[in-house]
């Protein structure tokens, strides 16, 4: 039987091999820096076909997993138990004690992206006195279910005034300055700020155009809602940014927006409809996650995990 081995190297761009999830992909991991890049993992000592790998970005002597994205965290490919996974993270300790590296950070993805490998992550990062603290996203399961039976009824009523008064649809990326405009401009009206500047965020849509994909909803006259989405895997999609004309609040267009998306997802085979996490100034904002839990989300756990190596 093929055994496993623990590897690790400095990651280089052209030569690595990439995770499943967008942010853990090279095109992804040299925007956020272009240097200080490190992997380590699990892969068979015959074949060295791998089957698990995490990725950190040095800064001085702290390690991030990511360093400038939603998450980073451990990719498992194959079937790896508690005693596999507690014996990699034993061995990045040492590695990083070795270079001289004093703090740890990882933020993992959602629990829904893959539950099974986080409940393990979380007791592996417990066990090797990790701090624990967790956030709230909300994801929404895409199936052959209509979007409307998975809305409130006071949802599914909006979502008809929406539809009898706007239309919805995709944009080209050639119109995304006017989306990220429309999304920042509503964000400012609430006294809220977008995580990326525009100039910012048109470079990894540079790098990386097949994974975004804007949408709208709007009538002959003006935009009531839009939203940009990244596609994190090939069943993932990621609400990153969106917003509606606080003018129709009334009718909460978002909704309408929100339809559109499931059903894109629905017909290209998506499995889940992240819509980015429900916390605020540290704790969680309650109407937000009320209001994503109405349009059909599920609150999903999301950790950061963080140590100071002694």
């Amino acid at each position: 039987m093929d055994s496993l081995e623990f590897f690790h190297h400095d990651l280089v761009e052209h030569r690595s091999k990439h995770g499943t999830f967008l942010f853990n992909q090279p095109e992804h991991l040299f925007l956020q820096s272009e240097k200080g890049w490190r992997v380590y993992g699990l892969r068979y000592k015959e074949t060295k076909k791998i089957v698990a790998q995490i990725f950190f970005n040095v800064k001085g002597k702290k390690i991030f997993s990511p360093l400038y994205a939603p998450f980073g965290s451990l990719e498992v490919y194959g079937a790896l138990g508690q005693k596999e996974i507690e014996e990699l993270f034993i061995k990045i300790e040492e590695d990083s004690k070795r270079l001289g590296i004093v703090y740890c950070q990882i933020k993992n993805y959602p629990e829904d992206y893959n539950s099974a490998i986080t409940k393990i992550l979380y007791k592996v990062a417990s066990k090797l006195s990790y701090n624990c603290a967790e956030e709230v996203s909300s994801i929404i399961p895409v199936d052959v279910k209509i979007f409307e039976k998975k809305i409130a009824i006071s949802q599914r009523q909006k979502l008809r005034k929406s539809e009898k008064r706007f239309a919805v649809g995709q944009l080209k990326l050639t119109e995304f300055k006017k989306v990220y405009s429309f999304i920042s401009a509503c964000r400012k009206e609430k006294n809220q700020s977008l995580s990326m500047s525009l100039s910012q965020l048109q470079k990894v849509v540079k790098r990386v155009p097949d994974n975004f994909t804007l949408f709208q909803v709007a009538d002959e006259q003006q935009i009531a809602a839009a939203a940009i989405v990244i596609k994190v895997s090939d069943k993932i999609l990621y609400t990153f940014y969106y917003a509606h004309d606080r003018r129709f609040n009334r009718i909460s267009p978002t909704v309408f927006l929100i339809s559109e998306i499931y059903r894109y997802a629905q017909e290209n085979h998506f499995t889940h409809i992240d819509l980015g996490t429900s916390m605020v100034n540290g704790g969680i904002n309650r109407p937000l996650i009320q209001f994503k839990k109405s349009i059909g989300g599920q609150p999903s756990s999301k950790y950061i995990f963080d140590k100071a190596f002694s």
